[in-house]
């Protein structure tokens, strides 16, 4: 999709294992600093998937303030973590819903609700353990009479949950979509978010996606697959000899999108193309140069070799990536990965690939070490799901409009394929 009128990013909020906010994760990536740490969990343990990129308990609870009460028990935890950062991504664009007769789009993308929580049960059993064990009579309490396990609370959330939770907040009343979790959930929100605002449906698009797979099955389903590392491995590193795996993560972004024809006064970051393939090797890449390329990888060697040879079409002169800052995210991994490329244009610096030591192929431009000043204009971002479904985007920054510009020759745009 090669988008004729420009889209902005307006807005974003970020709530990841980096910390609260944009500043944090940005502050990370300039740092190397990855905030995969050990895997913490009240009701499973493993001894072959021993790291996580967990969300800090207090910035949680932080989190929680913004939700009411009343809604909270809806909530799996990423549910609360996508409202705040929608209300970061809001502040950010200076817009305020139900006062400023703007008309809204929302779109949401979740990670990790197709499967029953093992923390469900968990906790309803320990609550109703006693001091000679298990009250059955209390249990059957619970469960037939209080109805402690709804189906839509066994399940980690519904499929739309993440979507009436955050327009329940904003007392959103919008065009609405909700959408799976992963690189091609991603990708179709922010297609239909461009695709709205480019017909003049809506004037403000808030895209976000939330997720957590922290949770046994989930985790264990991972391994199986090969997507996270199942040998002990406490780090991940992407495009590294030395890598042995990948490791899961948490957390939530969001993106405020908006006309850029309807921005003034300052510079813009512009969402200027967006593509997707099956196979990655058909994956429509940039035909031009670009300054700076953030790219995903498995941390399994072979297969970052054979990702870094398509890469290697793209002329570009440095590569760096955000999964190993944060793990692998299955509600937000494009929507990250936007969130540093704007962080990166506006302050003009390249942030290394935390903890990349021996890079796979010394024919990419790597960053490795301490963050550096570049200048930078354009920007590509290409990213995998599990099952090799991949998507490019392209980022540009833009100089500032004036109130002088050619204002009355604003015509319908058209999407192109």
């Amino acid at each position: 999709m090669r988008l004729d009128n420009s889209i902005s990013i307006a807005g974003t909020g970020c709530v990841l294992p980096s910390g609260l906010g944009v500043d944090a994760l940005w502050q990370a990536a300039r740092d190397g600093r990855s905030a995969i740490g050990p895997l913490r969990s009240a009701h499973f343990h493993s001894r072959r998937v021993v790291a996580f990129g967990h969300v800090a308990d207090e910035v949680h609870q932080q989190c929680r303030k913004e939700v009411a009460a009343n809604l909270q028990r809806y909530c799996p935890p990423s549910v609360i973590w996508g409202v705040n950062a929608v209300q970061q991504a809001l502040d950010e664009a200076g817009l305020e819903p139900r006062k400023d007769r703007l008309r809204y789009g929302l779109y949401c993308c979740q990670g990790g609700y197709t499967h029953p929580s093992l923390d469900s049960y968990a906790e309803l059993l320990h609550e109703c353990n006693g001091n000679n064990g298990l009250d059955i009579c209390r249990l059957a309490r619970r469960v037939l009479q209080e109805r402690a396990l709804d189906p839509f609370l066994v399940l980690k959330s519904l499929s739309n949950g993440l979507l009436g939770i955050v327009s329940l907040v904003n007392k959103f009343e919008c065009e609405c979509n909700a959408y799976m979790q992963g690189v091609a959930g991603n990708l179709a929100a922010l297609q239909e978010a461009s695709a709205a605002l480019q017909s003049y449906r809506i004037d403000v698009a808030v895209v976000v996606g939330a997720g957590s797979e922290l949770d046994g099955l989930a985790l264990s389903a991972l391994a199986q697959a090969g997507v996270i590392s199942s040998n002990g491995s406490s780090a991940f590193r992407p495009f590294d000899r030395e890598g042995s795996g990948g490791i899961a993560g948490e957390g939530a972004a969001a993106l405020v999108l908006r006309r850029s024809e309807d921005l003034w006064g300052a510079q813009q970051i512009c969402l200027t193309g967006l593509s997707a393939h099956a196979e990655l090797g058909k994956l429509r890449l940039p035909n031009k140069p670009v300054d700076l390329l953030l790219c995903g990888g498995t941390a399994i060697p072979e297969q970052d070799r054979q990702l870094s040879e398509t890469l290697a079409a793209i002329q570009t002169s440095h590569v760096s990536s955000g999964q190993p800052l944060t793990g692998i995210l299955s509600g937000a991994p494009s929507l990250v990965d936007l969130i540093l490329a704007c962080r990166a244009l506006q302050d003009q610096c390249v942030p290394p690939i935390a903890g990349l030591r021996q890079p796979i192929n010394e024919d990419l431009p790597f960053a490795m070490g301490a963050s550096r000043p570049a200048r930078l204009q354009r920007c590509a971002i290409v990213n995998r799901d599990d099952n090799g479904f991949s998507a490019c985007y392209q980022l540009e920054q833009r100089e500032a409009r004036t109130l002088g510009a050619d204002t009355a020759q604003f015509s319908q745009p058209t999407l192109q394929s």
